[in-house]
Parts: C-alpha cells; sequence; structure tokens
C-alpha cells in the first residue's frame, strides 16, 4: 500500500451528511481501496484518501463539513 492509513467518507446526498473512519493500510487493501478512489455505493457517495498517519487522517476529518467520524 502507498499510505499508512486511509480516511473512508460516505456522504449521504439525500441527508447532507457524511460518516467517516480511519483504516490501516491493511484494512483498506482488503476493502480494495487505494489513494483517491471514489465509487457510489447504495449508501451514498464513497471517497478514499491516503495518508502517512493516523493523526495526519483524523486531523483531514476533523475539517469537513457535516461529516463524523466513526472510529
Amino acid at each position: 500500500m502507498e499510505y499508512a492509513f486511509y480516511a473512508e467518507q460516505i456522504y449521504r446526498l439525500k441527508e447532507g451528511i457524511g460518516q467517516a473512519r480511519v483504516l490501516p493500510a491493511q484494512e483498506a487493501a482488503t476493502l480494495g481501496y487505494e489513494d483517491g478512489y471514489t465509487a457510489q455505493k447504495p449508501e451514498g457517495r464513497l471517497y478514499v484518501d491516503g495518508f502517512d498517519s493516523e493523526t495526519a487522517a483524523r486531523y483531514h476529518l476533523e475539517g469537513l463539513t457535516d461529516c463524523r467520524i466513526m472510529n
């Protein structure tokens, strides 16, 4: 994997909110994620970004509007 941690963000457009979590690289790889990955899922639009540290991933997520961090 390119990064040690990945931020997974799912936006529910109808509700106008997002949910996010930080994943270690191994879990992200299991899900088929990589930096810049996007997909349309039944629960909403999915975005994945890679980070060198968990702290950097959490800092990124904390700056998002209407997004709840799940872990």
